[in-house]
């Protein structure tokens, strides 16, 4: 059902009626000229009664509102509810004194009669019979105050309550009605309204695997609409939430529509990107220890210590992994040296370093001292100021062979038991007997060095403990007594 809401033109409906000097009287009605302005159709001409045309004549017309346009009028539960026309009477012929008429403006309909209310007074001056009309425009509501929205109805409005102050000669008359023709209607729907659709902001993850990432994202899509309320539940977005998003930047586009097919639209865009570092998945513990290949040291060898690494989730494969370490370099004997490594996938992605130590030692030869020197308690006794030959077998290198060749390196330390080591320790190497010093008995098989003790300080008497030791390595180590 179409709406309406009326605001109606004014125009003048003017009823001329036949004139002489003297007053006649006639058995026929007269009828009247219609006119009427702002194009609107001509209503059927009506009858009056007779009158004296020396007397003034009232006529009206109703402007819009007429039988082929109809004024709309709304119930009163659609807002507003009152619809609006203009409406003219004119004056003409004779009037003697001043005379008055009144036209109710205000009018309501309560479902089977109309009522008319708030009326407005006019005021006609004296006229002769060849004046022009007087024209009086009334400004009517029309309110339907019931619920009826269908149909027509028409409101009959005539000059009421006239007066004259001449009672004897030509005066006013009431010559005529307007009628105001209403077709009554339902409220209109208010106007449909967009949706509103709310997307989340560009926004970046990370991959999870070498296809991209599964990126749910409906908890940030919202659409609500002035007429339909939540339309969340509609939205459609493609991709659709927890689709898996490739690698790059991905536009995701989004739209809803209301039930009166108005549509909401929208993207934003989705970045997945590979930021994560490969990783090692395995990798050396604590401290890598090497036997020395002879007398120089060893080489690490990289390859044997089954370092292996993979990008995490395998998002950027292959990965790799580079140490400062380089390839081929021989470490000493006694040394402790860390190597530092990082893993890096396809993209340039690269781990924090990862270190282990690689300490270069002998395969040290078991029992330790040889006699005069005893392992275990009761250790050795010697005589203070004597001569004490140390002895042990050599260690030997990675491949089983003799280290033979240690002698001039080796240093024997000795410590009497009573004193810290830092005050007590003795440099023995410079206690050597004789021209002696460590050297290597071929025939034996064996090191040999003479500690000739003395007998002033710092050979007190006392428990003693030696410990022979090449680059800080122990080779050997044992206790022993000095008595006067």
């Amino acid at each position: 059902m179409s709406k309406h809401w009326a605001v109606l033109g004014t125009a003048a409906l003017v009823l001329v009626g036949a004139c002489s000097d003297a007053p006649t009287a006639t058995s026929d009605p007269l009828s009247g000229e219609i006119v009427i302005t702002e194009g609107a159709a001509a209503p059927t001409r009506v009858s009056r009664p007779l009158f004296s045309d020396a007397d003034g004549a009232v006529s009206g017309s109703s402007l819009g509102g007429s039988t082929t346009t109809p004024l709309v009028v709304l119930p009163n539960s659609c807002s507003p509810t009152a619809a609006a026309a203009s409406l003219t009477f004119s004056v003409t012929g004779k009037q003697e004194g001043t005379a008055h008429f009144q036209v109710k403006r205000h009018w309501e309909y309560d479902g089977t009669t109309w009522t008319g209310s708030d009326p407005v007074t006019f005021t006609v001056s004296p006229r002769a019979a060849g004046d022009p009309a007087n024209t009086f425009v009334v400004a009517l509501t029309v309110v339907n105050l019931s619920g009826v929205s269908s149909g027509t109805s028409t409101i009959t409005i005539a000059p009421e309550g006239i007066t004259n102050s001449n009672s004897t000669g030509a005066k006013l008359n009431a010559r005529s009605s307007a009628s105001v023709h209403v077709a009554f209607d339902g409220c209109s729907p208010p106007p449909n309204t967009a949706p509103t659709l709310t997307l989340p902001n560009d926004f970046t993850v990370e991959a999870t695997s070498g296809a991209g990432a599964s990126v749910a994202f409906a908890a940030g899509v919202t659409a609500t609409d002035l007429e339909d309320g939540d339309l969340t539940s509609s939205v459609v977005c493609t991709p659709a939430s927890g689709s898996t998003f490739p690698l790059g930047e991905t536009t995701v586009n989004c739209s809803v529509t209301d039930n009166g097919g108005l549509q909401a639209t929208g993207s934003f865009k989705i970045t997945v990107v590979d930021t994560t570092p490969a990783e090692f998945t395995s990798f050396p513990s604590g401290t890598v220890s090497l036997v020395a290949a002879n007398i120089n040291g060893a080489v690490l060898d990289m390859d044997g210590l089954g370092i292996a690494v993979a990008d995490v989730n395998h998002v950027s494969e292959p990965a790799t992994f580079s140490c400062d370490y380089v390839t081929g370099t021989v470490l000493a004997i006694g040394s402790t040296t860390t190597v530092s490594c990082t893993a890096k996938d396809a993209i340039g992605n690269e781990s924090a370093a990862s270190t282990f130590d690689v300490f270069v030692g002998l395969n040290v030869a078991t029992g330790g001292f040889l006699p005069p020197l005893r392992m275990a308690a009761p250790f050795s006794a010697h005589k203070r100021g004597s001569t004490i030959p140390h002895k042990f077998l050599p260690p030997s290198y990675a491949d089983g062979t003799p280290a033979t060749d240690l002698a001039g390196d080796l240093r024997l330390v000795v410590n009497q038991l009573d004193n810290t080591p830092d005050e007590g320790a003795i440099a023995a190497d410079e206690f050597s007997a004789g021209s002696t010093a460590w050297r290597y008995d071929a025939d034996a098989g064996q090191y040999i060095f003479n500690l000739k003790t003395g007998t002033s300080s710092p050979w007190n008497v006392g428990s003693y403990t030696t410990t022979v030791s090449y680059k800080g390595i122990v080779l050997a180590t044992t206790q022993f007594d000095l008595r006067r």
